[in-house]
């Protein structure tokens, strides 16, 4: 009695104790996840004030390196005058202390004597000896020609301070004969510096190493201090990056972190308020707990009602149990469902129905129903959804014929998920008996593979990327097997020509995809080969250059059968990059994303394939990633990440992202943005696809700019272009992430809405034929322009067709925004065109200009001219006063002359001294002399350029052309001839064609 009651106890209040224990364990993890991302939220918030703090020690470093320069510039220029080079000249606007820091600092600065008394101060300088300081006596003792750096305190009482730069000089027998001292505020390094992206309250500080002295900005307060220390804080879980002032600055609380400059004895310190570096992770921890609240009372009230149905359950349970012990014969021992059914009614009367005479338990189950409740029942009147799946009908038809019908069908039943069920139905001789099974996982398995094969297809088609597979097998040797869109467009090779012939047959000699020493040796040695600038020539001749990574593909034997080539055309990058430095732009070139790691696993969470980059991400094979091998990758979370994936893919359809810390197999720890998206087939869950991004270099760099928790919610969703899929009826059917943000609208807001309806009639009618010429099977690609946000935008935008078995399914829309890239050209293609040095139009500006006045001037039937010159006794000025006077006077020379000439006329620099004009649409030949002669004469004045004043004259050739077949290098060789005749004829005069 005692134990019945024990176990009658146990049942009842084993639900409430589960209740319970659930909802204790979903605090605990609710508490633990809470402590977790405030530890993250917080290292995140110190490395966003280290990297803020580096940003401005780079500034400081740089400042001070041009301080440093400027006293050795000064020194030169001092020590080659004999001692008489003075402040004035040094600090004059364009002078040597302007080239390499602005005059408009106003920096103090000195010129002290040998005995440290000042015999010439600017900006401020205080005026007093300076001979007993260290920093003298240190300089005057020393014969290293290096700046001294120190920090002396100007003001005790408001403890301000300066960076002062000290060099020693030289007179002319090498001895010594004073110094140049040059006094930086800190404040203009923290005083409204607008590189560092700080919220209201928060700080920015330079403290010298050597003392207590600090200067720098809290919020609007600028402050300086001689005892600000920083320490680094204490425990278990402090950050070796974080600072905490021993005397807080204000009642604002900070994260602060430095970067030292040990050359300079200085160090930058960078605090951002703690508020607004933890915002986020206040916003998720009251989630969090809003959550398991609302999750904690579902979860008692669910229990309370189940207790109360579970003694109805119990009662019942036992009734099915007594009937279940009995009748477990033959058909008990199959694995399928078994029937007996007899036709009724009987006799030759045609057949309406059938009675179950026996049924096992596997086949009740498939149906939905007890046995008991089966046999001795009319089968499609008891079960009538079964009528319209066409089993009566069979089952009549193997009655009445006499045959065995073996079949695999779909069964969809209203209510139902869909099923496949293979059966048989064999004929008795007053009904049928029919034998069924369940093969839906084989079924789905297959739809599976074809989806696969279908996904693999459609990436490798539609990747911007150029892939191409060839094959290295004895009998196939260089055959091409794969050539996608990409490499047609970019190497000019269909893909036609290319798939099913030998590397040799497609391309020509020394083709960049075509190399047989590489082939031979990843033969023998298989091994993934990075080509980061390759050259080709297109077909049409022109020059582009590929990045391209060759990666072994092996066979069963661990042979390597397949080379597969991943190339990006680098060409448009490899000419901006070269365009930039000969600019000399403060930018670096941005590098290319690598591609992302891939991971495919079944609904349970297990690994059924990864690609190669995320091999190289988490330094796992594949075979060692297949099945839960590839949760090994983790640290922190490898038993939680994939029951967090379901949990979040029940009750979600986008994906589930996550950051988190992985270790390479080498041992070495790094972060992963890693996302995990669902594959649905037919609403259910049949499997995951995840990426996994190698980030460390991101976040520990740049964690200012880390993207939001929805990094990637599917593939489509990893790219950043905007992407869409549009069926034959015009209605949007998917949008990625990026389209969703560049509309401003949701997928609900969206899906399954037209495309006149979301966009409006006056965009729609822009577009519609695009639209159409799509839908007829046409991949197009065209230009959008977008002014509806103020600015004008350019989009590039491509359809591509989906083919369906009736046609065309629908298309795909792909969006990219080329606004930049169309800046950028046209920024760089006036650049090319440009003279550095005078702002005049350069040789390239000046042939496009002379080719196209020409070509008007032959459709107008004007008269058009060309003057070619030069300056005359140029080369003595730039011998005599140096290269810088040089330019000084082809920059005088080039003012004076667009003053001299109309508007309309276009003046170029070809190089050197030599100068053009275009002068378009004259009425006569006397107008272009009579301007010729002008610009003699204004060139016979003397130039002013600074320091010294030189006088010039120029001479002049003088072409003209109306019509006919001169081209522009003919009229130039004219002008040429021209201005030698002046030069022949004593110069400072100008010579026309006659």
């Amino acid at each position: 009695m005692v134990r019945r009651s024990a176990r009658r106890l146990f049942k009842v209040a084993l639900l409430p104790v589960f209740a319970l224990t659930l909802v204790a364990a979903m605090w605990a993890a609710v508490t633990v996840q809470i402590g977790l991302e405030r530890q993250a939220s917080h290292a995140d918030a110190v490395a966003q004030s280290q990297a803020l703090a580096r940003v401005l020690a780079e500034h400081v470093n740089y400042i001070l390196r041009q301080s440093d320069h400027a006293t050795q510039l000064f020194k030169l220029r001092y020590e080659a005058s004999g001692g008489s080079w003075r402040l004035a000249g040094f600090g004059r606007r364009g002078g040597l202390l302007d080239s390499v820091l602005p005059a408009r600092l106003d920096l103090p600065m000195a010129l002290l004597d040998r005995n440290g008394m000042p015999v010439d101060t600017a900006n401020g300088y205080a005026d007093a000896s300076q001979g007993e300081e260290a920093f003298f006596r240190a300089i005057a003792a020393s014969d290293a020609d290096l700046a001294l750096f120190s920090t002396p305190v100007l003001d005790l009482k408001s403890l301000r301070w300066q960076i002062r730069v000290a060099r020693r000089l030289n007179n002319q027998a090498g001895q010594f004969d004073g110094a140049i001292v040059i006094l930086i505020d800190p404040y203009l390094f923290v005083d409204d510096y607008d590189r560092l992206d700080l919220a209201d309250n928060g700080a920015v500080i330079l403290t010298s190493t050597k003392s207590a002295l600090a200067a720098g900005r809290a919020g609007e307060r600028l402050f300086s201090s001689a005892s600000l220390i920083f320490d680094s804080p204490r425990g278990a879980d402090a950050s070796s990056d974080e600072l905490q002032p021993r005397v807080p600055l204000d009642d604002v609380a900070r994260i602060y972190s430095r970067s030292d400059m040990p050359r300079y004895g200085l160090a930058a310190v960078v605090g951002v308020e703690s508020s607004v570096a933890l915002a986020g992770f206040e916003r998720h921890r009251r989630l969090y707990l809003g959550i398991a609240a609302v999750v904690s009372l579902l979860i008692l009230a669910v229990a309370a009602i189940l207790m109360k149905q579970s003694m109805q359950l119990r009662a019942s349970m036992r009734a099915a149990q007594r009937a279940q012990a009995t009748l477990r014969a033959a058909a008990e021992g199959s694995l399928d469902g078994v029937l007996i059914l007899r036709a009724w009614p009987g006799g030759k009367a045609p057949v309406e129905d059938f009675i179950f005479d026996e049924v096992n338990d596997k086949a009740a189950a498939m149906l939905g129903r007890e046995r008991a409740q089966l046999l001795g029942q009319k089968a499609f009147t008891l079960l009538p959804r079964f009528r319209l799946t066409g089993f009566l009908d069979r089952y009549v038809q193997a009655y009445t014929e006499g045959k065995p019908i073996e079949e695999e069908v779909e069964l969809r039943i209203e209510g139902d998920a869909p099923r496949w069920i293979h059966h048989q139905i064999v004929p008795l001789q007053d009904g049928v008996a029919v034998t069924s099974r369940d093969i839906t996982a084989r079924k789905l398995a297959d739809i599976e593979i074809r989806n696969n094969r279908n996904f693999l297809q459609s990436l490798i088609a539609h990747l911007p990327l150029l892939i191409c597979v060839k094959s290295v097998r004895a009998k196939s040797y260089g055959a091409m097997m794969v050539w996608n869109k990409a490499a047609e467009s970019v190497t000019g090779y269909s893909a036609d020509d290319v798939i099913g012939h030998t590397d040799r047959e497609a391309f020509p000699p020394g083709f960049v995809l075509c190399n047989a020493d590489q082939d031979r040796a990843m033969l023998a040695d298989p091994k993934v080969v990075d080509l980061p600038e390759q050259p080709f020539e297109l077909p049409d001749g022109s020059q582009r250059y590929l990045h391209t990574i060759a990666v072994p593909l092996l066979g069963d034997k661990g042979k390597t059968e397949f080379i597969l080539c991943i190339a990006e055309d680098i060409t448009s990058r490899r000419e901006q990059e070269q365009t930039l430095r000969a600019s000399e732009a403060h930018l670096t070139a941005v590098t290319n994303a690598s591609p992302l790691g891939l991971v495919r696993t079944d609904v349970r969470g297990s690994c059924t394939y990864v690609n190669k980059r995320f091999e190289t991400i988490t330094g796992l094979t594949r075979e060692q990633s297949l099945g839960t091998g590839w949760l090994a990758a983790f640290v922190e979370d490898q038993s939680e990440y994939m029951p967090a994936v379901f949990a979040h893919q029940r009750q979600h359809e986008e994906p589930f992202v996550r950051i988190t810390r992985c270790r390479h197999t080498n041992g070495k720890l790094i972060w992963a943005a890693t996302k995990i998206a669902a594959i649905r087939i037919n609403g259910r869950i049949e499997g995951f696809v995840g990426t996994i991004d190698d980030i460390t270099t991101l976040r520990e760099a740049e964690m200012a700019l880390r993207e939001s928790e929805a990094r990637l919610r599917t593939i489509a969703d990893t790219l950043p272009t905007m992407v869409a899929y549009i069926d034959a009826g015009q209605v949007y059917r998917f949008q990625n992430r990026a389209y969703e943000l560049e509309f401003g609208r949701g997928r609900g807001q969206v899906l399954g809405r037209s495309i006149l309806e979301t966009i409006g009639e006056a965009r729609f009618k822009s577009l519609e034929p695009y639209i159409l010429r799509a839908l007829a099977g046409e991949t197009l690609t065209f230009e959008e322009h977008d002014d509806q946000d103020g600015g004008e935008r350019t989009l590039e935008v491509t359809y591509i067709p989906q083919s369906g078995d009736e046609g065309v399914a629908g298309f795909h829309v792909m969006r990219q925004d080329i606004t930049s890239q169309k800046h950028e050209k046209k920024r760089l293609l006036k650049l090319a065109q440009v003279d550095a040095l005078t702002g005049l139009a350069n040789r390239a500006g000046f042939m496009l200009t002379l080719a196209a006045s020409m070509q008007q001037s032959v459709e107008e039937g004007r008269l058009m001219a060309l003057m070619y010159m030069d300056i005359d006794h140029f080369k003595p000025v730039n011998d005599t006063y140096g290269h810088q006077v040089g330019d000084a006077l082809l920059k005088a020379f080039s003012a004076r002359l667009v003053q001299t000439l109309r508007a309309s006329d276009t003046i170029a620099r070809l190089g050197g001294d030599e100068f053009t004009i275009i002068m378009e649409k004259l009425a006569r030949v006397e107008d272009a002399s009579n301007l010729a002669d002008k610009i003699v004469k204004a060139m016979q004045l003397p130039f002013d350029l600074g320091e010294v004043t030189v006088s010039v004259s120029v001479s002049i050739g003088l072409a003209f052309f109306r019509d006919g077949e001169i081209d522009p290098d003919t009229l130039i060789r004219e002008a040429d001839r021209l201005l030698y005749q002046a030069k022949q004829a004593g110069r400072n005069t100008f010579r026309m064609a006659a």
